[in-house]
């Protein structure tokens, strides 16, 4: 599944789509989990916004979102995409929007906003609905990831969220205004069903539209994952979720604690 030209569209492009990379089945059972979940009466969910929910590193405790993250294809095709001998496990997160909803994913890079440094670390979203651009699919700007920049984080969501940890690093310029010129970047976008699943670098720029689509549910996991370069850097303003007083390595250390961030694939 992962050849050797799938692997310099993504260190070229910064983020792929894999079709069929599971099984639909798969992606339905985690779905359904997640529902179970929605409705139940559980204080863990965060509502951005009115028919916009969210939620992350469920691994820890619910073992059918450990055995997909861990035990699926998933590891394998991210391993192998970084060129890394090795994936480690950070954390999961699921994005659902319900038909209509106004919530935005601003432009962003991810590792900003993580304690660690290295170019091998990326994101496996999966696809649990179908999901085109008017229903909120993800969009990418190609190869943004290659200069090597560094935007500034900002807090998003009106939850407080992130704002709670992020500290405003002035040291950093801000994202351009992508929305302002879309015609001076080249935007990636797919469309997807379930079991298809976009992979993409912690450097890329990305973001997603609100769900103008009046019909239909969008309802994605994002499974975030380490590879051999990484190291622990848990400067300030970055997500405690997993922090210093947690683990068993220092910082300038590679994340190897199989507490918080199991190894869930090795090369040979």
């Amino acid at each position: 599944m992962i050849s050797e030209e799938l692997i310099q569209q993504y260190e070229r492009d910064g983020a792929v789509c894999i079709k069929g990379a599971i099984d639909p089945a798969s992606a339905a059972s985690v779905l359904a989990n997640l529902d179970v979940l929605i409705d139940g009466d559980n204080d863990r969910w965060t509502t951005i916004r009115e028919g916009g929910f969210s939620d992350r590193h469920l691994w820890p405790t619910m073992p059918w979102m450990y055995d997909f993250c861990a035990k699926s294809a998933l590891p394998e095709i991210v391993g192998r995409l970084m060129r890394s001998q090795a994936a480690r496990l950070y954390f999961d997160h699921t994005f659902i929007r319900d038909a209509g909803t106004a919530q935005t994913t601003p432009w962003h890079q991810d590792r900003p906003y993580w304690p660690f440094l290295g170019k091998q670390i990326a994101s496996v979203w999966v696809a649990l609905t179908a999901c085109k651009k008017a229903s909120s699919s993800l969009q990418f700007v190609r190869g943004s990831h290659a200069a090597g920049k560094v935007y500034r984080p900002i807090p998003f969501g009106n939850d407080g969220g992130s704002s709670e940890f992020l500290g405003q690093n002035k040291s950093l310029d801000l994202m351009p205004d992508i929305d302002a010129a879309p015609d001076d970047f080249e935007l990636l976008c797919w469309d997807v069903v379930p079991g298809d699943v976009i992979v993409f670098g912690g450097d890329v720029i990305h973001g997603a539209s609100d769900n103008a689509e009046n019909t239909e549910r969008r309802a994605a996991l994002s499974i975030r994952y380490v590879g051999d370069d990484v190291i622990w850097d848990p400067r300030p303003g970055t997500d405690p979720m997993v922090n210093d007083d947690m683990v068993s390595f220092e910082p300038g250390e590679p994340p190897h604690d199989d507490k918080w961030f199991p190894n869930v694939w090795s090369a040979g």
